[in-house]
């Protein structure tokens, strides 16, 4: 089980406490979510990768997250590529409604759709993808699990597709929608100021994740000592 239901989760629902709201959260498969928002079942969506055409339907928050997305392989495949052409003619686990990086989508691979990440790498350990398209996180995590069938079994296949970023998304058709990303990111901000962000960070692994430490320094590099001659 994730610490407070994982990074994303624990700095969603404090940095809306910080603007004073109270959140009530459940676990969808991403198709079934967006179908929520979409028909006004639901407020909010986490960790939703920006996208201009889902502006449509949501308003996106300041970026939570950086996150690499790789191809992962078994360990034993002699699977390798250059060019995404190279990948024509094998099978490809990827998410169900979950958005591509654009480079991968251009090339029109073979790909099979799976409700969840996890379903993915069993499909990709039983042999039924040859690849699979995921989150290098998620991924890690998924084979790090206490007991994991998955340990020791897969590995990446070169660098990065893309790096993405994780937002909350409110559903425009919520009235307040506006108010609500107003809200939520000054309440992300106020934690980054009073030092609770590198806090969280730190406690749930993610100190080192690229987008925050682009921030941090950032941050720390706006401040000024001018040493004034009389």
């Amino acid at each position: 089980m994730l610490e407070n239901k994982g990074v994303v989760f624990d700095m969603v629902q404090q940095a809306f406490q910080q603007a004073g709201y109270e959140i009530e959260h459940q676990f969808f498969p991403f198709v079934r979510a967006t179908t929520l928002i979409k028909n006004g079942y639901a407020q909010g969506i986490i960790g939703v990768w920006y996208r201009p055409e889902r502006e449509q339907w949501i308003a996106f928050s300041k970026p939570l997250l950086s996150v690499n997305i790789v191809l992962y392989k078994r360990s034993n495949s002699r699977i390798k590529f250059e060019q995404m052409s190279d990948l024509k003619g094998y099978r490809i686990g990827i998410g169900r409604g979950y958005a591509n990086p654009q480079r991968f989508s251009q090339a029109q691979l073979t790909t099979e759709e799976a409700s969840s990440d996890k379903e993915n790498l069993k499909k990709l350990l039983l042999g039924r993808v040859d690849l699979v398209l995921i989150s290098d996180d998620v991924a890690k995590y998924l084979i790090n699990l206490p007991g994991s069938e998955f340990e020791g079994q897969f590995e990446v296949l070169g660098g990065p597709l893309s790096v993405e970023r994780f937002h909350i998304g409110i559903a425009k058709t919520y009235g307040k929608h506006q108010q609500v990303i107003t809200a939520f990111n000054q309440g992300l901000d106020t934690m980054v100021n009073n030092g609770e962000l590198a806090v969280l960070l730190q406690t749930h692994g993610f100190e080192s994740n690229d987008y925050w430490v682009e921030q941090f320094v950032a941050q720390s590099s706006d401040a000024i000592d001018l040493d004034v001659k009389e």
